[in-house]
């Protein structure tokens, strides 16, 4: 990394941590919800731009430069979900969004598209996994299969229809998106290239982790915009965009 993309790194995570000071502070909600809602835009917006610009460092049917439009177009669709997230307060009073609600069409398209992205460099790029990568792959699949019914289960008894289809996308999309991930990542040896996916996985791994305690809180009222768990969304996204800078340095 540059000095000005360490500063912007520090700046970052400093900021995403300053969620935590003013939870601890005792700062106004309302504060707190203006301040996640616009840090949750400004890090995928700012994530997925990172990828497309990324993108077009690589030639014309380069299985990365498709793997990373389609992961710039799934983090930038998360964004626009957290744009209609972040709206909703503004026109309400500071009222927190409902679940489920518009902002939940994008947030559903991310996982999809980032597994679409991964899956086109896997199989352009002619990668295999080992058997132990395999074998995680699936370990991580039931694991997060697991929790993702676990923070979903609520929404799948009698709800509504909306409430109903966005727990079943969650439950299911997510975990997928982590399998393929590990998958995609245990395919490679050593080098910059295993270094770049390791780095998505963890980011990966914090989207989903934020993702579901997100579901999950919100479906037993203790959800509150602001709160630690959003972290886990800035976060993510901060570590797909450094591995997105990391790839970059391949074509340098």
């Amino acid at each position: 990394m540059t000095g000005i993309q360490r500063f912007i790194a520090a700046i970052w995570v400093l900021s995403t941590l300053l969620m935590v000071v003013l939870a601890m502070a005792g700062v106004d909600e309302v504060v707190r919800l203006y301040y996640s809602n616009a840090l949750q835009l400004l890090s995928s917006i700012g994530c997925g731009l990172i990828c497309l610009t990324v993108m077009d460092a690589f030639p014309a049917g380069s299985p990365l430069r498709n793997a990373w439009r389609l992961i710039g177009a799934g983090v930038l669709a998360w964004g626009i979900g957290a744009m209609i997230f972040a709206g909703y307060p503004l026109m309400h009073d500071g009222e927190d969004t409902p679940y489920p609600y518009y902002a939940d069409i994008g947030y559903l398209l991310t996982s999809p598209l980032i597994a679409m992205g991964l899956l086109v460099f896997k199989r352009g790029a002619g990668l295999v996994a080992p058997l132990w990568g395999k074998i995680l792959a699936v370990v991580v699949l039931l694991i997060s299969m697991y929790w993702g019914y676990y923070a979903n289960h609520e929404g799948l008894t009698g709800q509504g229809v909306a409430m109903s289809l966005s727990s079943i996308c969650y439950m299911l999309f997510d975990p997928i998106l982590m399998s393929i991930t590990v998958l995609t990542a245990t395919s490679f040896t050593g080098g910059i290239v295993a270094e770049t996916w390791w780095k998505a996985v963890l980011g990966v791994a914090l989207y989903f982790f934020a993702n579901q305690a997100f579901t999950y809180l919100n479906l037993i009222d203790d959800y509150t915009t602001g709160s630690w768990i959003d972290m886990g969304w800035m976060l993510g996204f901060g570590m797909i965009a450094w591995a997105a800078m990391t790839a970059r340095r391949m074509m340098l």
